[in-house]
């Protein structure tokens, strides 16, 4: 089972996305909040979640400000954020302070389960229209970088951005997942790249994923 807390300020939200949360078995709500700093405090008091779905915007602590607390205090813990915002600095700045993943308050159930899944095992979920905007936040020329990667990285970035875990990756290449951190992390410190999520976005520019 995956162990998720669920944020968001308004109750009539919450119950509407825990009942959509409670339909999967998969899925075991293991605590609420109604800001930023509730969900800290869960945490620290022992509440143990691999996922926190987390609205953008809530009194005391948003969600974004929680989210570069947790991804720096909390490293077991992956970020879905949740909004209704539509804009591009909310999306660059979530994804910059560490989400893994990304979704608008009306996403699909099936939508909802691929997302907890995927950054669950370690892996990233944004839509197409976030991949977009996340597309358009880096103007550097890359294409010469690209040539630089053996054709192993290549094929592990390609699947860090189609946002498979580590295991996945191993079994898909016959290697062993500590080999594939190893060569993540290279990637990563080969394009200076911010971490997974920088990772994505250039394999979004290179046209390596749709």
């Amino acid at each position: 089972m995956i162990k998720l807390i669920l944020a968001d300020d308004h109750q009539l939200v919450r119950r509407g996305f825990r009942s959509l949360l409670e339909s999967l078995d998969f899925v075991e709500v293991v605590g609420e909040a109604s800001n930023g700093q509730e969900v800290i405090d869960l945490l620290r008091s022992g509440k143990h979640a691999q996922v926190v779905l987390m609205d953008v915007e809530m009194p005391m602590l948003d969600g974004i400000s929680a989210t570069e607390q947790i991804s720096r205090d909390f490293l077991g813990v992956s970020i879905i954020m949740l909004t209704m915002l539509n804009v591009r600095e909310v999306i660059q700045a979530a994804v910059g302070k560490g989400a893994k993943g990304f979704l608008f308050k009306n996403a699909s159930q099936t939508e909802l389960s691929e997302a907890i899944r995927r950054v669950a095992e370690g892996g990233t979920y944004f839509t197409s229209e976030v991949a977009s905007i996340l597309l358009n936040t880096s103007q550097q020329p890359t294409n010469s970088l690209l040539t630089q990667l053996s054709e192993r990285e290549v094929e592990i970035l390609k699947l860090v951005a189609e946002g498979y875990s580590s295991t996945e990756i191993g079994e898909k290449l016959f290697i062993s997942p500590r080999t594939v951190d190893t060569h993540r992390n290279n990637l990563i410190q080969k394009l200076n790249v911010n971490g997974i999520v920088g990772l994505v976005r250039f394999a979004i520019q290179q046209k390596l994923v749709g």
